[in-house]
């Protein structure tokens, strides 16, 4: 069986919402369960899998001028939001921002 590890950056910067993820990892998963639960669509790409981790770091840097090692790393809206402590706070400052969307003066 082999394994494409293609994708190219130009190929991944077609992605509005994406999770970069590797196997056996429970801040991916925490990160998916968050989206899950706001019902944020979104697609998985794996390391070792649609691409290699040369491919993911290149493609953060030139995204976002962001050096990454770690997984998971999260775009959403076509906007780089980084890891999972990251899209907690992201959700976060969403939620606050929403509390205010009925406020009138």
């Amino acid at each position: 069986m082999s394994t494409d590890q293609g994708l190219t950056i130009e190929q991944l910067m077609a992605y509005q919402n994406v999770v970069i993820t590797q196997p056996n990892c429970p801040y991916c998963v925490k990160a998916k369960v968050l989206l899950d639960q706001q019902g944020i669509e979104y697609s998985t790409l794996v390391l070792g899998q649609q691409l290699t981790k040369t491919v993911m770091v290149d493609f953060i840097h030139q995204f976002a001028n962001v050096n990454v090692r770690t997984v998971p790393q999260i775009i959403l809206a076509g906007h780089y939001i980084g890891g999972h402590d990251d899209l907690v706070a992201y959700l976060e400052r969403q939620i606050d921002n929403n509390d205010f969307d009925d406020f009138e003066l």
